[in-house]
């Protein structure tokens, strides 16, 4: 007798992934609180996001998600958007998951972070303490930031409910404290205009800016407003207003910074640029790079361990990660040295980032997934190899620097080993009677091809194509339900990853557009080697106008 599911065909498919022996013996692991698992094999980003994605529902951990630089977290981003809405059968998965970027640019360059970066960081530091989030996204930069504490940034932002007592005056200054900026009109998320009782509010995340009325000190009205008309469209009963950066800053907080400046770099040699920072500062001004030199009073001793908690570490090729850690300590190290030496005021990194061994503490306190491409028996060859590279009988010219080895994710330690196979798809090149025999093929085989498709509109040209061919496909949103009692060898869904993938254990194929048309995308390159030991390139191609 057939049931009819209350899912859909996308979600049924995937099922296939919880049913294979890889699967359950990492799930066992991690329900098992094992301390190191190291996945192999999974070369597509995608594919290692499916896997993480899938393994996070089940256990119900936190997982955050450790990648080497801030090019990384976009195309995982977007594939572990796409595989936790089709898992869980939603259309949106906004607020199950959080990036957390930090800033990439030099310390020592005399300029402040770029603003985006400010605002994104704040904001997800705010929300991961007012929010649940399922899977955090994060750099290795930002494991290796100091932060302000949790409580820090809740005490930055504000929730404003109707009917409560808040001074609207007080709240301005907050506002410009904590990165808003003063504009009449509101035009823009981060803007903020106030006259007599009434305060205008852009804050991140709102899709339409608010306007908060007072009677006294008391929020009498909440409600969202049209930018260009400015009349109300809707009311609201509570607004959380994040910070626009985690530190905040009065003028007060400036020009006690000058004061400890000067006795801190009395030298003479620092006397130019000490006056180029304390001109503003002594006006209670922000300066070019502030957020470099502020911790001489005020102390950064959190970091984003402190807000993580017991989150699983997930460490995307643990390898890459080490060495480009180690180079960013390296150079953080010789820059400290060189503007030391140019006469110019600057913190040493150790006020900045945690020490190696402070991060490696940390890292070694959580339990953590590692996905090597190759495996932990290649990276203890890699490593071994770097060992020698760095120690060389040798040196002609320039003076190697002082680098060591983080040991961050030792290979000595005991860890659970999993090989979980991927493959690379087909690419057709346009060939679509290939393709549908393929699909006809692996249907034979009781394989099941995935298409996920940039637009409803590339989905049905492929559900056509198929059908033209007499081959049984079905067009599945992630966010709908249907009948999933009777499986079709092709399912046909709209989403973005990053490559398709095949996971011959679990007898799936994943097909994106660029698989089938060969239309140009962004190239995204994994870091890893692939099993032929070459680095493994998905080739990203962007649709052409029509």
């Amino acid at each position: 007798m057939s049931t009819t599911k209350t899912s859909n065909s996308v979600e049924a498919t995937l099922q296939r992934i919880i049913e294979t022996p890889e699967y359950q013996r990492l799930l066992n692991e991690l329900q098992n609180n094992s301390p190191v698992i190291s996945i192999s094999g999974l070369v597509a980003g995608s594919a290692r996001a499916l896997a993480v994605a899938s393994l996070q529902r089940e256990t119900n951990k936190r997982f955050a998600v450790v990648t080497q630089s801030t090019r990384d977290l976009e195309p995982w981003e977007r594939d572990l958007s796409f595989w936790y809405c089709a898992l869980s059968g939603k259309d949106r998965c906004d607020n199950e998951l959080l990036v957390i970027p930090a800033s990439e640019s030099d310390p020592y360059a005399g300029v402040s972070p770029h603003a985006q970066t400010l605002e994104k960081r704040a904001v997800s530091l705010w929300r991961l303490r007012h929010q649940k989030h399922d899977i955090v996204l994060l750099t290795a930069r930002a494991l290796a930031r100091k932060s302000v504490s949790p409580e820090e940034i809740q005490n930055a932002g504000t929730v404003l409910r109707l009917n409560a007592e808040h001074s609207p005056e007080t709240l301005a200054e907050k506002l410009i404290a904590t990165g808003y900026v003063r504009e009449d009109p509101v035009t823009a998320v981060g803007e903020f205009s106030s006259r007599g009782g009434i305060l205008d509010l852009w804050p991140p995340g709102n899709d339409a800016p608010v306007r908060m009325e007072f009677f006294g000190d008391t929020v009498d009205s909440l409600r969202e407003f049209d930018p260009e008309t400015q009349l109300s469209t809707g009311q609201l009963r509570v607004i959380e207003i994040p910070p626009m950066h985690e530190l905040p800053v009065m003028p007060d907080d400036f020009r006690l910074w000058a004061e400890a400046a000067r006795e801190r770099w009395q030298d003479d040699r620092f006397a130019r640029s000490l006056r180029d920072r304390t001109a503003f500062a002594d006006e209670g001004e922000a300066f070019p790079g502030w957020e470099w030199l502020i911790p001489i009073i005020r102390t950064a001793n959190s970091s984003i361990f402190d807000h993580l908690g017991e989150s699983v570490l997930v460490i995307d090729e643990p390898g890459s990660i080490e060495i480009y850690l180690g180079e960013v300590y390296e150079n953080l190290a010789q820059r400290y040295s060189e503007i030391d030496q140019a006469d110019d005021i600057a913190l040493p990194p150790e006020d900045l980032y945690l020490s190696i061994d402070d991060l490696r503490a940390q890292v070694q306190r959580r339990q953590r997934v590692e996905l090597r491409t190759l495996g932990r028996s290649a990276a203890r060859q890699d490593q071994d190899l770097a060992l020698d590279a760095e120690a060389p009988k040798l040196q002609i010219g320039r003076g190697r620097g002082t680098r060591r080895p983080t040991f961050l994710f030792p290979i000595a330690d005991p860890a659970t080993e999993v090989e979980w196979q991927s493959q690379s798809t087909m690419r057709y090149h346009g060939r679509v009677a290939d393709l549908a025999a393929d699909v006809r093929r692996e249907s034979e085989d009781a394989r099941t091809t995935l298409f996920v498709l940039p637009s409803l509109g590339v989905a049905e040209r492929i559900t056509e194509i198929l059908a033209e061919y007499q081959i049984e496909s079905r067009l599945s949103l992630t966010g709908e339900t249907s009948d999933t009692s009777v499986l079709t060898p092709a399912v046909v869904t709209v989403g973005r990853l990053s490559s398709g993938f095949e996971l011959p254990g679990a007898r799936l194929i994943v097909h994106v557009e660029v698989d089938v048309f060969d239309e140009k995308t962004d190239s995204v390159e994994r870091r890893g080697t692939g099993a032929d030991g070459r680095r493994q390139k998905v080739e990203g191609k962007k649709r052409r106008s029509k």
